[in-house]
């Protein structure tokens, strides 16, 4: 049982007259889909059952989830997946972690991404309890590099704090394997961000890990690459680091432009991008192709973005047809270029987009910088 959950006979004489009551005042904004008992339990558990500030914090929720249409088919929904998401940054489901009526799903993650939408509903239906999940978080490969302080406190915290506001109840344990040396650097700029009572759930696991994890979980659903007998090609993908003839190189204290064409109005950009180092993004709009940078249209603000492990996206609704502009500037640095990779998906279509000035002398995809 997780650490916040009930007995079983707490759950039974409390639930349904809370439920009703949670069930009643978010009735207007809640998707059927989502209204399941189980979904309940989670925002009651996770503010200990007090009914006015679950309702206030799941109509939060649920505003969130309707505004980026996530219970919408996969197709509307913006969490689109691309074929270059699940190639750099797949997250994998491996299963319950008991044989029969196993009441956690065991994930694997090897990119520094965390999704949790949905993965259980099924598993409730058919066990007719409440799951949690076993979320293993392999470090292996992870080399010392100072930035990644930056990213700890940046997207990696953020990433965090939207679990922990969205996600309530959904994690047991957070088990962190093959975890290098530096890791309590990493942990002491992490946890300050993290509640209390997730941190009770996180487990860094020694040099014994393969036999910790044989602890929590049957050997017949690991795979066997973490001590199980489940053949790893059936449920590890491979996790391949984007191939640096994907990146362009963006010179030190420089901006660029990349110039992008939208014929019809209304049209949703879905924009992938992945960068090693700080840059800031812009985004802009014209009628005309020609049209100096003064003249621009301002779309969208300047959006600082840190370094990433692991690719980002972001999404915009073209209102009108005519030309935006995606604006790059390295000004952060004074003296190294930066590697910066945006792949740009018309939503619609799931036609990538490719930028208008691809064959301008600044844009070196894949080649490397002249030595002086």
């Amino acid at each position: 049982m997780a650490p916040n959950a009930p007995s079983p006979m707490e759950i039974e004489s409390m639930n349904d007259a809370a439920i009703e009551q949670v069930r009643q005042q978010v009735s207007d904004i809640i998707d059927p889909r989502y209204d399941t008992k189980w979904n309940m339990i989670r925002w009651l558990q996770s503010v200990d059952y007090n009914i006015p500030k679950t309702v206030h914090l799941l109509k939060k929720h649920l505003k969130w989830r309707k505004d980026r249409r996530l219970d919408e088919p996969e197709s509307q929904s913006l969490l689109q997946f691309s074929d270059a998401r699940r190639k750099h940054a797949p997250i994998d489901i491996i299963g319950p972690q008991r044989v029969e009526g196993g009441d956690r799903l065991v994930v694997v993650d090897r990119a520094g991404r965390i999704d949790v939408a949905g993965l259980m509903k099924a598993m409730e239906e058919e066990t007719g309890v409440q799951c949690y999940m076993h979320y293993i978080f392999d470090l292996e490969g992870l080399h010392f590099d100072p930035t990644l302080l930056g990213v700890v406190n940046g997207p990696f915290r953020v990433s965090w704090q939207l679990v922990g506001q969205h996600y309530r109840e959904f994690i047991d344990k957070f088990i962190v394997i093959n975890s290098p040396s530096y890791i309590n650097v990493l942990w002491s700029a992490l946890s300050p961000f993290i509640p209390e009572q997730s941190k009770q759930r996180i487990v860094f696991a020694g040099s014994n890990w393969k036999e910790e994890l044989l602890e929590i979980v049957d050997k017949e659903c690991l795979p066997e690459r973490y001590g199980g007998t489940i053949s790893d090609d059936k449920c590890l993908q491979a996790v391949g680091p984007i191939p640096k003839s994907m990146y362009w190189k963006l010179p030190a204290t420089k901006h660029r432009m990349l110039v992008y064409k939208v014929d019809k109005p209304d049209t949703e950009l879905l924009m992938y991008s992945h960068n090693e180092n700080d840059i800031t993004i812009t985004l802009y709009y014209s009628k005309d192709r020609n049209s100096s940078e003064n003249d621009l249209e301002l779309a969208v603000a300047p959006i600082p973005k840190c370094g990433l492990p692991a690719m980002d996206l972001f999404d915009y609704n073209c209102e009108f047809p005519g030309f935006y502009f995606v604006k790059l500037a390295n000004e952060s640095s004074w003296l190294l270029p930066s590697a910066y990779r945006m792949i740009v998906i018309e939503k619609e279509s799931g036609k990538e987009l490719e930028p208008m000035n691809l064959n301008e002398k600044w844009i070196k995809k894949g080649q490397k910088s002249k030595k002086k």
